[in-house]
């Protein structure tokens, strides 16, 4: 494949990163890691549909923020909410309406449901090329299952958006578990965005990229 094809396929992320990144591969899963407070959802809603660039289809999975909310979050930022390019799978365990854009499943702790809902997302959509997963929360996830369960699930969820060249964005709360198991979980993953508070202000660095320094920079949010 050409230079410019490769280029082409990667997935644009416009300016949602205050650094020199604007693109990723596809098949690449990031974590961003922050505490609460520190827009760190914003910053996945971000990655997941940058302005500017032609919404690819996107599909996000919900252990938190309900689909409305979701569908929200999204609107504001100019995607339409069309389930031929745009499904929830809300696994909230809230109550909503019946759509086919949402995939309700009846609670963070039934991951076989929320691995059957994603897969049935997609298939419904066409399996197309190109789609971008997001995931809020993993610290949510953890609340109803084990690391193990989670660990496990992540695992496989995060290889099967790579093997199908997508890019996957997962969010996590540092701050609520301990140090060596956010590690083991950022292992799954191919790059971490790190958001943190530093004397007020907030700042972010990216690891895992190539070419990219693990330098702290200014955030804006």
């Amino acid at each position: 494949m050409a230079e410019g094809d490769a280029r082409a396929d990667r997935y644009s992320l416009a300016d949602a990163l205050p650094i020199d990144l604007a693109d990723l591969d596809p098949g690449t899963n990031v974590l961003v890691s922050g505490p609460p407070m520190s827009g760190k959802r914003q910053l996945v809603f971000d990655l997941l549909a940058p302005e500017s660039v032609p919404a690819d289809p996107i599909v996000v999975m919900t252990t938190d923020d309900p689909a409305s909310r979701i569908q929200t979050g999204f609107e504001e930022r100019g995607v339409r909410f069309d389930p031929t390019t745009f499904r929830v799978v809300d696994a909230t365990g809230a109550p909503g309406d019946a759509d086919p854009a949402v995939h309700r499943v009846s609670s963070p702790a039934d991951l076989t449901g929320m691995g059957v809902a994603f897969t049935q997302a997609v298939d419904e959509m066409g399996t197309p090329d190109r789609l971008r997963l997001g995931f809020v929360s993993i610290s949510t996830l953890l609340q109803y299952v084990d690391a193990e369960r989670a660990f496990s699930f992540l695992h496989v969820l995060s290889r099967r958006t790579s093997a199908a060249g997508y890019l996957g964005v997962y969010s996590i709360d540092p701050t609520t578990h301990e140090e060596r198991f956010v590690n083991v979980v950022t292992s799954i993953f191919d790059a971490a965005v790190e958001i943190r508070e530093q004397d007020g202000d907030r700042e972010l660095r990216v690891r895992g990229v190539s070419n990219v320094a693990p330098e702290w920079t200014p955030f804006p949010y």
